[in-house]
């Protein structure tokens, strides 16, 4: 460290990080408003924003504050602290504000901190030693790493130990191989059962929330849980980042993986069991700057059970589908982007198809549901198995129907259309936006306007939507703006009712449960054939579709809409309206800003984090509106953020919506009941590790008794002493 003896208060003016570094010229104005809307999407430090977007390195940004603030900097790779010296901070207010204590002086306490403006840990600093704070500025990444080395790991087994046993009904299913190595070794690292409760508690968690994937992401100090629940990300929780090596290769063990392998990518699958059901696993993980990330695929068994009927075609698209695919010959295509359910839609159809008088082959990059009667190819291109290569090798297996899972060169397309010209049914998927976009592709990858003409029999557009929960479904009116684009499509003069979830418990208070999809059916008409040619443009290929019956998807969706199935929202989210004149043809697409459609990897609900930050949020829940405004008048007093709820069912609610940081509950409630409460927030993981007080006139030891079996965190009877509940909260968020 540089001058470690001179003592150094920072300056009481109130400054910023981003204006220090601009007047110093690290950064200019546009890059820091550009790093400042990042932050607030992102929630990390302006520093480490400023890191990502590599405009600086955190020693540059430690050194720049150190030269214009005149403070002493320093590394701590080789600075030695004593026990005593970490004992003046508690590891809680180390973590939160990135500082930790160097040397106690005389009067003073010197401490490494990464933004010596942040007066909110200066203050904390002060109140809790009772002492002078001189700082020397360190970048960031030698404090993490000094207090990863100094302070005690907090206790998982602890938190997952409160509370409703989340995984009780988890079972992995390990796939035997006799010639697989003694991996006992590695299999005793992560059997420690707070890892395994933990992983067991992601997975249970996701397949009773219907999610698609899961996503186990490492931060600077964390680790991030997400899963995508109806095609939307929602965060679910934050994790001590010491337990992510112990996860990470908990899931690598149970998907067959190798755990010593930390620098490549690698695939896997594994099966578990839940609720009587087997779900298969697809699992791969990706080096990253802070670790390895692990996306996890849930595979519902149900989804490869499906036919045509089950899938939500309106009685005209699912009639010209069904006779679509008992055609002895031909091509059908569902076209759609990444993850509106094209393979769910060919696998109904294979479903439907399947029977022993014929020979089904599919070759699939994966191979997603195994079923039964179908001879199923994994494309391996590194042993000379693509699609193209695969489809040919099918072709020699004298096949009925062949299922190609997509079109993605030429090659396989000219192969593809070959087989349909030689008495095959081909299925298989094709990238455009919509379904007459796809007989442009087609000639686009070299297909012939006549082979176009003479093979393809139908093609689906589609795309999936979220349902209403039909728990809280109510009535919603429509913007003057969407109104004006849907009457073209229902007709003036008809009175449109649509849709939405209120929310409730059932949906997790997001008004929406399930998907559906919406979906448009372009069938191959004498007068089609005829018209197709290298100059023919989609636009133009619509409108003679149209003609012949053919109905885009929007319609698909406002019907659903107006049948309380979705909202209109949804529909405007992912198959915009097109503005229609006079005669009901689209007239031109409108630009659509990013905003207004978001890509469906980019939406994120309810945020949730174990790690707290400042100011802390605290819930409070009492029908008592005295009780109430006292607490509240209390905890504002400290600085803490206060939200409040009347009953039990509002405060789980707010819960899963805000997640709080810590809970003060009444016992006796309307609605829903103390103890009901805590035990359905403890049964769900982005609740579950919020610390709850009971707050109570109930001064019984069984009332206690059962509070804490609960999951309930400590007990408190009322009237309300202040001291003492204040010295709870802080124990509880500081634990």
């Amino acid at each position: 460290m540089s001058n470690p003896n001179r003592p150094v208060e920072p300056p009481q003016k109130k400054m910023r990080l981003g204006e220090i570094l601009v007047k110093s010229g690290l950064i200019d104005e546009k890059t820091l408003n550009k790093a400042l809307e990042i932050q607030k999407t992102q929630k990390k430090r302006l520093g480490q924003v400023l890191v990502d977007m590599r405009v600086a390195d955190e020693v540059i940004i430690a050194k720049t504050l150190a030269r214009q603030l005149n403070i002493p900097y320093g590394r701590l790779e080789k600075v030695k602290i004593v026990k005593e010296v970490i004992g003046l901070v508690p590891p809680e207010l180390a973590e939160n504000h990135l500082v930790i204590p160097i040397k106690k002086r005389e009067h003073s306490i010197l401490v490494a901190m990464a933004n010596p403006l942040d007066l909110y840990a200066l203050d904390d600093l002060r109140f809790f030693t009772q002492s002078r704070i001189d700082v020397a500025v360190v970048p960031e990444g030698d404090i993490l790493d000094a207090i990863g080395r100094h302070y005690p790991k907090k206790d998982l087994k602890k938190n997952l130990d409160s509370g409703p046993n989340i995984d009780g009904e988890i079972e992995i299913i390990h796939e035997k191989d006799e010639d697989e190595q003694d991996a006992q070794d590695l299999l005793g690292l992560t059997e420690l059962q707070p890892i395994v409760r933990f992983t067991n508690s992601v997975l249970a968690d996701a397949i009773k929330l219907n999610a698609s994937d899961i996503h186990i992401e490492p931060q600077h100090k964390s680790i991030t849980v997400r899963y995508r629940v109806d095609g939307i990300m929602r965060e679910i929780m934050q994790a001590d980042k010491h337990i992510h090596a112990g996860v990470v290769s908990r899931i690598k063990i149970i998907s067959n993986l190798d755990i010593s392998i930390k620098r490549k990518p690698q695939d896997g699958k594994a099966q578990v069991k839940y609720d009587g059901k087997t779900f298969d696993l697809r699992v791969s993980t990706l080096p990253t700057s802070y670790g390895e990330k692990v996306t996890i695929r849930i595979l519902n068994p149900a989804t490869a059970e499906m036919n045509p009927e089950d899938l939500g075609f309106s009685d005209k698209d699912l009639k010209h589908i069904l006779a679509a695919i008992n055609v002895p010959q031909g091509i059908i295509l569902v076209t759609g982007p990444t993850g509106s359910g094209k393979s769910s839609t060919l696998y109904a159809c294979l479903n439907k198809l399947n029977s022993p008088a014929v020979n089904i082959v599919t070759v699939e990059d994966p191979v997603e549901f195994d079923v039964s009667g179908i001879n199923q190819v994994q494309i391996n291109p590194a042993a000379g198995i693509t699609f193209a290569a695969g489809l040919r090798s099918i072709l020699r297996q004298d096949p009925d129907i062949v299922m190609v899972g997509e079109i993605r060169d030429s090659e396989t397309a000219i192969t593809a259309f070959q087989a349909a010209q030689t008495g095959h049914l081909v299925l298989s998927t094709l990238h455009t936006n919509d379904a007459p976009s796809a007989v442009i592709r087609l000639m686009d990858l070299g297909i012939d306007p006549f082979l176009v003409s003479a093979s393809l029999t139908a093609i689906v557009g589609q795309r999936l939507v979220r349902g209403i929960c039909q728990e809280c479904k109510v009535p919603d009116s429509v913007p003057p703006e969407q109104m004006e684009l849907i009457l073209p499509y229902i007709g003036q003069g008809k009175e449109a009712v649509f849709w939405k979830g209120a929310g409730c418990e059932a949906c997790q208070f997001t008004g929406y449960s399930g998907r559906l999809g919406l979906f448009e059916v372009f069938t191959m008409t004498p007068t089609l054939r005829r018209i197709i040619s290298p100059t023919l443009s989609a636009v133009n290929l619509q409108e003679a579709a149209e003609k012949e019956g053919f109905l885009v998807m929007a319609i698909d969706g406002i019907t659903k809409a107006m049948q309380g199935l979705t909202t209109i929202d949804e529909v405007f989210r992912v198959a915009p309206p097109e503005v229609r004149g006079s005669a009901g043809r689209p007239v031109y697409e409108p630009p659509v800003e990013e905003k207004d459609v978001p890509e469906e990897s980019s939406v994120i609900e309810s945020k949730a984090s174990v790690i707290s930050a400042s100011p802390k949020k605290v819930l409070v829940v009492d029908d008592n509106a005295v009780i109430l405004k006292l607490l509240k008048h209390l905890l504002e007093a400290e600085d803490y953020l206060v939200v409040t709820a009347e009953n039990g069912l509002e405060g789980l609610k707010i819960a899963s919506t805000e997640k709080p940081n810590l809970i003060i509950t009444d016992f006796l409630m309307p609605e829903m009941d103390g103890v009901t409460f805590i035990k359905k927030l403890k049964s769900q993981m982005s609740t579950r590790f919020i610390p709850i007080i009971m707050l109570t006139a109930k001064d019984e030891v069984e009332s206690e008794v059962e509070v804490i079996d609960a999951g309930a965190d400590d007990y408190l009877t009322k009237p309300v002493v202040a001291k003492r509940l204040l010295a709870r909260v802080g124990r509880l968020l500081s634990s």
